[in-house]
């Protein structure tokens, strides 16, 4: 029979407890015997943890060596491929999206950039006759030369052992907002601390002589109930721990680096300590690689710099906790921040100008992923995509489309179905300004609008006026998972991201093979296409094909 592991020390220092106080009054009552032991067994787990701060402290004192930083990487940069307009579009559609182009060389121009050539003027697309018969294209296997799998779901680190909450004279709490969200910790004056210089030995006197009070028990607890309330996310509880601090010790103090420090390690993270002789930092160590940021390889990880001055050499602490684990950029859960309501947008499709929402968009979760780093997995830029699209959307985008799109859809098969959303995503505008924010889905650069590449999950697309191929592409495929209830991968042809669907019904077109099965492919930058066609300036280049995991 398996125990759990806590009953059976409880079980084990009661025996203990119970044999060696033959003699106590409390021999002849086991209740109070097992309290007894129930509450040695917790202050064992404090004690535990707070001799391990205290033998960490004494690590601090000695354990700093210079390192030279690793330069800054930047995000690779690809020429991206502009949207094609499928030879099968009406003439609405070839009208529509020849206005598009339009505007599109005109921002080329107005960059002093050369306009490519589908972007130059063309003649008005005549439509075509009822007599002339389609021509029918054999579908073909899009070639396949690499499958990037899901990262599996990795537990949140949690702190080497019980944080015990202390109520006798407890603080009050401090309010404050994490994207808008209000949290709250207990915090007061004998929280308050001063470094005089950012040496080994004060840093080390501040954890030994601060950080083992009850009051920062408090502190610590606050905070671990508070990522466990809002669901918050390894990066949504670094930026909590970020703006608790700030708001208390100063922004970018070395009081609040240091307190930040603490609380980060003491929730389980792996971090270190450093300094350039005058300002104090905090490393942390990543399981993803992120772009832009100054790193060092330490004990064959990387630690980055993600807050404060980017300085190329410093002074690292290289004491370490026990079972300390890395922060991973992996959202794996929506989080639950407070709403902020955006001004209302309509989504129509073009093709059915019934299929068509009225959304508004929580602000706060938009200012959330704006902090969001480009990172990859196993350093393969591919896996990007897939962190993006895997990250559930916001439940009140959930909430508001979701129920009216099954509405919608209710009574069409899952071609049908993929259809009618596949025209909605390839975009709409209202020419004559009629009605306020229904430009939807507009094609531009991300350079021309971010002035780097940015990629959107999906709840930014939702929310800003223009989006690229990924974007589009990843958010296509949150709807075809959780609407329609099929089985999604991502295409990524060299330039551009289109996807794939797993049918259960049989469905003609394009296609590519993933493990032994068959997914048609969906092309939402390919405007007035059909599910099954693929843009042909890519049709015959080598894909790699991203699993993406169902909701």
């Amino acid at each position: 029979m398996m125990f759990n592991g806590r009953i059976l020390l409880m079980l084990l220092a009661l025996v203990c407890y119970t044999g060696a106080s033959a003699q106590d009054d409390d021999d002849d009552d086991p209740r109070k015997a097992f309290e007894k032991a129930r509450k040695q067994m917790h202050k064992d787990y404090d004690d535990f943890r707070k001799q391990a701060l205290a033998e960490y402290s004494e690590f601090v004192r000695q354990a700093w060596k210079k390192f030279d930083a690793e330069p800054a990487v930047p995000a690779p940069k690809e020429e991206e491929i502009l949207p094609q307009l499928a030879p099968g579009a009406d003439q609405e559609t070839a009208s529509w999206f020849g206005k598009q182009l339009e505007k599109l060389g005109g921002l080329f121009k107005s960059k002093g950039r050369k306009v490519p050539e589908n972007l130059q003027p063309k003649p008005e697309p005549q439509p075509q006759t009822k007599s002339k018969k389609p021509v029918e294209k054999k579908p073909i296997e899009v070639a396949v030369q690499e499958v990037i799998k899901p990262e599996p779901a990795i537990k949140q680190p949690e702190p080497l052992a019980e944080v015990k909450e202390e109520t006798f004279r407890a603080n009050s709490y401090m309010k404050f907002e994490v994207f808008g969200t209000e949290c709250k910790v207990r915090i007061g004056d004998n929280c308050r601390f001063k470094l005089k210089d950012v040496s080994g030995n004060t840093v080390a006197d501040v954890i030994a002589d601060e950080f083992l009070k009850p009051q920062y028990d408090n502190m610590l607890y606050d905070c671990l109930q508070e990522r466990k309330r809002h669901e918050f996310s390894d990066w949504t509880y670094y930026q909590m721990l970020k703006v608790l601090t700030s708001k208390f010790y100063g922004e970018g103090t070395n009081e609040a680096v240091l307190a930040q420090a603490f609380l980060y390690s003491q929730s389980g993270y792996k971090m270190r300590l450093a300094h350039d002789d005058t300002s104090l930092y905090m490393l942390a160590a990543t399981r993803h690689f992120i772009y832009n940021k100054l790193f060092f390889s330490l004990d064959g990880e990387w630690y980055f710099m993600l807050d404060g001055k980017q300085s190329d050499k410093l002074g690292i602490c290289q004491a370490s906790f026990p079972k300390e684990s890395s922060l991973s950029l992996q959202i794996s859960t929506a989080q639950r921040l407070a709403m902020n309501p955006s001004n209302e947008r309509v989504l129509r499709s073009r093709k059915n100008p019934d299929f068509a929402f009225t959304i508004r968009s929580n602000k706060n979760y938009i200012d959330f992923l704006g902090t969001y780093p480009s990172s990859t997995v196993n350093n393969n830029f591919m896996t990007r995509w897939s962190m993006y699209a895997n990250c559930p959307l916001d439940e009140n985008i959930r909430e508001q489309l979701y129920p009216q799109m099954k509405e919608k859809l209710e009574g069409k098969t899952e071609l049908q179905s993929v259809q009618e959303l596949l025209w909605w995503m390839h975009g709409n505008i209202d020419l004559e300004g009629e009605i306020q924010n229904a430009d939807c889905f507009l094609y531009r650069y991300d350079e021309d609008v971010w002035g780097v590449d940015r990629a959107f999950f999906g709840e930014e697309t939702l929310f800003y006026p223009y989006c690229d191929c990924e974007d589009r592409s990843i958010l296509l495929s949150h709807f075809v998972r959780d609407v329609v209830g099929l089985d999604v991968v991502l295409v990524y042809y060299p330039g551009h991201l289109a996807m794939a669907v797993h049918f259960n019904e049989p469905v003609e077109g394009d296609y590519v093979m993933c493990e032994g099965r068959k997914f048609i492919v969906v092309d939402p930058t390919y405007i007035g296409s059909n599910v099954g066609e693929t843009m042909p300036m890519v049709a015959n280049e080598p894909t790699t094909v991203i699993l993406l995991n169902r909701s």
